[in-house]
C-alpha cells in the first residue's frame, strides 16, 4: 500500500506559544463526515445499533454492525462482548465481523462531504484492531465507492456481480503484507484511490467469500470469525497543496534508529517539496524535529533538532538557499498523541514544516546558526 508523503493539521496559538491539537482535529482536509464516531443520536444500550446511533454512517446490509461508546455501560469501549480495546480516538468506536461462517458480513457506510473531482489522487486510511474473541484474522479489507449509499437486503458478503449490478465499480482493495491480527494494539491501513468523479458515499468491509478470503488462526477455543473495531477513517487529497503559516507533517520520512541521516528510500519524498519551493521563491521554510517520550529528555531533544537539520541540509545541498531555511528540535516536548501505545508513539516521532513569506519563524533557528544553540 502507498503512503502519503504529508498531512496538515491546524495550528493554535495561546498567547506566542504555539500548541498541538489532538489527532481528530489535526487530520485536516478529511473529507469523511464523522470520521471517529464521536457524533451520536443516542448512546448505544445494544447490539446491533451503528446504523441508528452514529450520526452520517449506515449498515449497507442487513449485517448487524455495532456502536461502542464510553457513555455506554453494555456497549462500552474498553472491556466489551468482542474483548478488550481502549478507544484510539475520542470516545467511540464500530464493530463489525469482517469474517464470518457461510460467508456473513457486516459492513459500515460512510458519507463524504463533497464529491471526489476526477482523475485526482487520494489517500484513504483507517484504523483496525482484531477482538481478544476472534479466532481468524484476514488480510484484505476494502472500500467500495459510490455515488449513492448501499442498502442491500443480505447478510452475506458483496460479492462483484452484485457491484455491477449496483453500477459499482470504484473498489479499493487494502491489502498488508502482514496479516491484521493485532489484538493489543491498533493498526492503520492507507491506500492510495484515484477518483472516477462520482463518489460521494463508501462502502468499508471485507467484499470477498471465504473461500477466497485469506487468513490465518490466532487461537484455540475462540470464536470462528473475525471481529475488528474499527476507528477515524480518514480519506483525503494526496497531491500536496501547501498553505501559507500551516503545519504539516512529512509521513514516511525514515531514519535509524538513534539516526539523522536521510534514508535514500525516503528523499523521493522530499522532492515534491523542493520542487516546489523553487517554483516559488519568494516562500521561505522552517522545519521543526519532534521525538516520543522513550530515552532521555535532553537526547530526545538533541536527535530531534538533527534531524530537522538533516531536512534543512537536503534541500540546501539540491539547490535550495540556505536563506530560505529556518529549523528547530522540540525533543518530546509537543505530542500529538499519548505515547501509551506503538501507533501513537510512532506519530509523535515527526518532522514538520511550515511554509511562510516570512524570512524567520519565531520558534525556529537558523540552519546555520550555532549548534549549542538548538
Amino acid at each position: 500500500m502507498a503512503v502519503s508523503y504529508f498531512s496538515k493539521h491546524k495550528r493554535y496559538f495561546v498567547l506566542i506559544a504555539l500548541f498541538y491539537c489532538g489527532l481528530t482535529a489535526c487530520l485536516a482536509q478529511n473529507l469523511v463526515k464523522n470520521p471517529s464516531f464521536e457524533d451520536y443520536v443516542q448512546c448505544p444500550s445494544d447490539y446491533a445499533t451503528f446504523h441508528k446511533d452514529v450520526l452520517f454512517w449506515t449498515c449497507p446490509t442487513n449485517g448487524s454492525t455495532d456502536y461502542f461508546n464510553s457513555c455506554s455501560k453494555q456497549m462500552s469501549v474498553g472491556r466489551n462482548f468482542a474483548g478488550h480495546q481502549n478507544v484510539f480516538n475520542g470516545k467511540g468506536y464500530a464493530g463489525f465481523y469482517a469474517f464470518g461462517p457461510k460467508d456473513y458480513r457486516e459492513y459500515i457506510g460512510g458519507e463524504l462531504k463533497q464529491v471526489l473531482q476526477k482523475d485526482k489522487k487520494y489517500l484513504v486510511s483507517v484504523v483496525v484492531s482484531l477482538s481478544d474473541k476472534s479466532a481468524y484474522a484476514v488480510k484484505e479489507l476494502g472500500f467500495l465507492f459510490g455515488d449513492k449509499p448501499l442498502n442491500l437486503q443480505t447478510t452475506r458478503n458483496i460479492p462483484h456481480r452484485m457491484m455491477l449490478q449496483e453500477g459499482l465499480s470504484n473498489y479499493l482493495g487494502m491489502t498488508n503484507t502482514k496479516y491484521f491480527s493485532n489484538k493489543s494494539d491498533w493498526m492503520e491501513i492507507r491506500s492510495e484511490y484515484i477518483a472516477n468523479g462520482n463518489e460521494r458515499y463508501f462502502t468499508f468491509g471485507n467484499f470477498k467469500e471465504n473461500r477466497k478470503t485469506q487468513m490465518i488462526v490466532t487461537g484455540k477455543n475462540l470464536k470462528k470469525a473475525s471481529y475488528y473495531y474499527v476507528d477515524m477513517i480518514s480519506i483525503s487529497e494526496a497531491e500536496p497543496s501547501f498553505l501559507l503559516d500551516e503545519i504539516y507533517v512529512f509521513e514516511g520520512l525514515n531514519f535509524d534508529v538513534d539516526g539523522f541521516q536521510i534514508k535514500e528510500e525516503s528523499q523521493g519524498k522530499l522532492r515534491g517539496l523542493l520542487d516546489y519551493l523553487k517554483e516559488n521563491p519568494s516562500l521561505n521554510i522552517a522545519i521543526y524535529g519532534h521525538t516520543d517520550n522513550y530515552g532521555n529528555k535532553d537526547y530526545n531533544l538533541d536527535l530531534s533538532g538533527k534531524r530537522a537539520k538533516s531536512v534543512g541540509l537536503f534541500l540546501v545541498e539540491n539547490g535550495l538557499s540556505p536563506f530560505r531555511i529556518a529549523w528547530k528540535g522540540y525533543g518530546d516536548a509537543k505530542p500529538l498523541m499519548a505515547n501509551k501505545t506503538e501507533i501513537g508513539r510512532e506519530k509523535n516521532r515527526r518532522v514538520e514544516f511550515i511554509i511562510s513569506k516570512k524570512k524567520r519563524e519565531y520558534y525556529a533557528s537558523g540552519l546555520f546558526e550555532d549548534e549549542d544553540d538548538n
